[in-house]
Formats: structure tokens, sequence, C-alpha cells
């Protein structure tokens, strides 16, 4: 994911879910979603 992606999840500006299917983020495997750990 670009920087500007990280900050906007980090921040709370989008969330995991809007960011994957946005394509701004790709995820595999069963530890890929970190949606429980952002906003920080």
């Amino acid at each position: 994911m670009s920087p500007e992606t990280w900050l906007a999840l980090a921040l709370g500006r989008i969330d995991w879910a809007e960011a994957v299917t946005d394509g701004r983020v790709q995820v595999s495997g069963v530890r890929a979603d970190l949606s429980a750990f952002l906003p920080l």
C-alpha cells in the first residue's frame, strides 16, 4: 500500500474494508485483516 493509504487507515479517514474494496490494499491469507488494529 502507499504511504498515503497507510496514513488514511491509521488516522481513521478510511476503513480497512473500504481500502481493500477500492484496491488500495492488496491482501491474502488468514492474517491479512488488520481492521482490529486500525485506526491507531
